[in-house]
């Protein structure tokens, strides 16, 4: 099967969010970093099964097959299960998030399990108007104070560098290394989804920049940093109102925002800043179910589990 028409079967088989991840070009971006990329796919009387599978080793010669966002297909979830574990090699586990609940072990969140999406159907006006007031005002303040949205090439990625290392230390937590940002955008083109660089200058420096990805009509905010400096012209804010617009502009209909806490989370959660950031443009909240295990090695997996519980328990 060829890269258009993988593609095209994904776009028809997409779960709400994150249907980037089973794209032709997700698969030869980890491929490029190293990884093993399996693709699945079976039609049979039951229905398609649909599945980017990543190989992730383990120690002791062990590995585990990781599917994000998926299998995603039109038979039921038991039969797209079973035709993954009839396809992949033996392993101690495969990880999978479906968007149904599967019944399976559910282990903590790979990739976010809940997002907000806007629907740019509705045209950029409608759009504005319902952002929430604080939102609006922040957009209209950093427009005043001159702040300077664009789209960049690959060119730009030092300035890209730079604000995630300061982003980092400031919210205190991890990234990739720079080279798995750089690689995403070099690999992450074609006919299908489409990764690119988006950057906020103020007095012609830039201070804030994204990571965007384009696929089936859906327009993801993957990855953010921003300045220490000019914090109060509101940069961020304008920027992502700039890549909505553009987004309508190149006909697309759904924006994510990639990621927020779970409903319901405490305000200790570590996403809670960025969540009331995101939830100020006033998106509709999608849940899936999260993150869960399927075991094949049974006596394996619970010395990982166990082991995994002692790192844990003393950090």
């Amino acid at each position: 099967m060829d890269r258009k028409e993988w593609n095209r079967l994904v776009e028809n088989h997409a779960p709400r969010f994150g249907g980037f991840l089973h794209s032709w070009q997700w698969g030869e971006f980890q491929r490029s970093i190293g990884r093993v990329v399996e693709r699945i796919y079976r039609e049979d009387e039951k229905g398609i099964t649909l599945g980017q599978a990543i190989k992730i080793p383990l120690p002791l010669g062990q590995h585990y097959w990781y599917v994000p966002k998926g299998p995603i297909g039109s038979a039921s979830i038991d039969h797209r299960i079973e035709v993954l574990r009839q396809e992949l090699d033996e392993s101690m586990f495969l990880r999978l998030e479906p968007v149904e609940d599967a019944g399976l072990l559910q282990v903590p969140d790979m990739q976010p399990s809940t997002t907000t999406v806007l629907d740019l159907t509705v045209g950029k006006e409608a759009l504005f108007e319902s952002f929430k007031p604080k939102t609006r005002y922040n957009i209209r303040l950093a427009e005043r104070k001159g702040v300077v949205p664009k789209i960049v090439n690959i060119k730009r990625f030092e300035d890209f560098e730079r604000l995630l290392d300061q982003t980092t230390a400031r919210d205190q937590f991890s990234a990739h290394p720079h080279a798995y940002y750089k690689t995403m955008l070099e690999t992450l083109h074609g006919d299908g989804a489409n990764a690119f660089l988006a950057v906020g200058f103020y007095k012609g420096r830039v201070i804030c920049a994204n990571i965007m990805i384009d696929f089936a009509g859906v327009r993801t905010y993957l990855h953010g940093a921003s300045s220490n400096l000019h914090r109060n012209v509101m940069a961020p804010h304008l920027l992502h109102w700039y890549l909505i617009q553009d987004a309508i502009v190149r006909g697309m209909h759904t924006f994510d925002f990639w990621g927020i806490a779970p409903v319901g989370s405490s305000q200790k959660h570590p996403w809670q800043g960025i969540t009331r950031y995101k939830m100020g443009y006033n998106g509709k909240i999608i849940e899936h179910p999260g993150t869960f295990d399927l075991q094949m090695k049974h006596m394996w997996y619970g010395f990982y589990r166990t082991v995994r519980g002692i790192r844990r328990f003393k950090v």
